[in-house]
């Protein structure tokens, strides 16, 4: 899965510009520049000490520009610049999802008059410290997915203009259609959210936030809907991370698109009350959790492999440290995927509050259907074998597990690893004896508790290509 790098540091005072509505993949240099050098609200401060412009859209940026002068709008009322292309930045086609909102930023022009910082583990102490500070973060702790469909459920009930300026262009214009009442569903045949007008599709919604979305729930609530009466549904799959093989009739709204949306309707209204305040705070929440988010991608091959668990000290809730980790464990799986041979298995999850990351293949011995592969989880490397013939909780299960094991010492030579892992012979555990997971796992580790994501990927393949020689597998097979 290809993920953008995040944006470097820039030292210089920046001043970043949405211009999702101007903007599109077909956009040229010219039309970005054009998107983005004007008309917007800017103050004397912000003129007087901004040094570059980015025109960001879809989280992305666009163009980067280092400003030359600013001008007004013909009524006066907003300026626009002119540049030359900055490309000393090595901004363009990298990612802002890491960058918490600045306080008060609910609109398309957001100020970093101070720079933009460098990635690091204080941001993320930071962004959980402003997300802490929010009253709808901490109802969204204990919810997650439920707390923002049921949030935007009543975002569309209660602010219908506000609500149709975000989501009604992602709905098919349908006059025949026969409902008569705007309104909204929760739960219909377990898809997470239905909204329907009088003159459109209706628009179902696919909420995923922590966890990673998954193609056959998309093409099964796809069999769903194609049973409805009406003539054509519209189908949006809301997540914190894309899906590589979305299906064609599916269509992909970021947790970052969504916030700059709601930020843009916004900004064209003058209406206040608290439910706008609401829905203005919503959306700030929901950019700091897509920084927060944005720290558990792998950005870099040289990272390690785990997220330091420190750096979440700062979230209140278990709940979401415990996501944020199984989630980087998803991540890694799903690089790895992309990085093994097309044979076995990748896996990821989270056992005794610790995520784990592993890899495995069926193998035929003498007969008898195995698995062997790895697993790392703790600091702990483990070379291992899953034996379903011996699938038991029992004492004697467990003892035919530990002979058939020294039978095959084979399956947990390190041997092949010493250099990836920087371990030796000596450092292999338990001694003389396999460690087990009831009902079917045995094991042997060593410990590499600092593996980086290259090192894993690495090991990998290295397993990978030495069962392939040990029993004359076929690379395809």
């Amino acid at each position: 899965m290809d993920v953008p790098e995040p944006i470097p540091a820039v030292q210089e005072a920046t001043v970043v510009f949405v211009i999702n509505r101007a903007w599109s993949p077909s956009s040229d240099d010219r039309a970005t520049y054009d998107a983005t050098r004007k008309y917007w609200k800017v103050g004397a401060r912000t003129r007087d000490r901004a040094t570059y412009a980015l025109g960001v859209a879809g989280g992305i940026v666009r163009g980067a520009y280092r400003i030359q002068q600013w001008h007004q709008s013909g009524d006066k009322s907003r300026w626009g610049f002119v540049r030359v292309p900055a490309p000393e930045l090595r901004a363009v086609g990298t990612s802002i999802e890491r960058l918490a909102p600045p306080r008060g930023a609910a609109n398309p022009v957001r100020l970093y008059l101070d720079g933009i910082p460098a990635s690091d583990t204080t941001t993320v102490r930071e962004i959980a410290r402003e997300l802490n500070a929010e009253p709808l973060a901490r109802i969204m702790y204990g919810q997650r997915e439920l707390f923002h469909s049921n949030f935007l459920a009543w975002f569309f009930d209660s602010l219908p203009k506000l609500a149709d300026a975000v989501f009604r262009n992602l709905a098919h214009d349908d006059p025949q259609n026969t409902v008569s009442v705007r309104h909204s569903e929760r739960e219909r045949e377990q898809l997470d959210l239905v909204f329907h007008w009088p003159d459109a599709s209706p628009l179902v919604i696919e909420n995923k936030v922590f966890s990673l979305p998954q193609r056959d729930q998309l093409d099964a609530y796809r069999k769903k809907t194609a049973r409805w009466k009406a003539s054509k549904v519209s189908h949006v799959l809301l997540s914190m991370s894309p899906l590589q093989d979305l299906p064609e009739d599916w269509t992909y709204l970021s947790y970052q698109e969504l916030s700059e949306r709601i930020e843009l309707a916004l900004e064209d209204s003058l209406h206040e009350s608290y439910e706008v305040e609401t829905l203005r705070r919503y959306s700030r929440v929901v950019r700091l959790l897509n920084a927060l988010l944005d720290n558990t991608q792998v950005h870099s091959m040289q990272e390690p492999v785990w997220l330091d668990d420190a750096q979440f000290v700062e979230i209140e809730s278990r709940q979401t440290r415990s996501a944020l980790l199984k989630l980087r464990a998803n991540r890694v799986k799903e690089l790895l995927i992309d990085a093994i041979p097309r044979v076995g298995q990748a896996e990821s999850g989270m056992t005794h509050s610790q995520p784990f990351v592993g890899w495995r293949r069926r193998i035929n011995l003498n007969g008898i259907q195995i698995e062997a592969g790895w697993q790392y989880q703790g600091g702990q490397f483990r070379l291992c074998v899953v034996l379903p013939h011996l699938e038991s909780h029992s004492e004697q299960a467990r003892a035919l597990r530990e002979k058939f094991a020294h039978k095959h010492p084979e399956l947990f030579s390190f041997e092949h690893l010493f250099e990836i892992l920087n371990v030796s012979a000596d450092q292999i555990r338990p001694d003389h004896r396999f460690g087990h997971f009831a009902p079917s796992f045995v094991y042997r580790y060593v410990k590499a508790p600092e593996l980086t994501v290259s090192q894993l990927v690495e090991a990998s393949q290295s397993t990978a290509y030495e069962l392939q020689r040990l029993f004359d597998i076929a690379p395809d097979t």
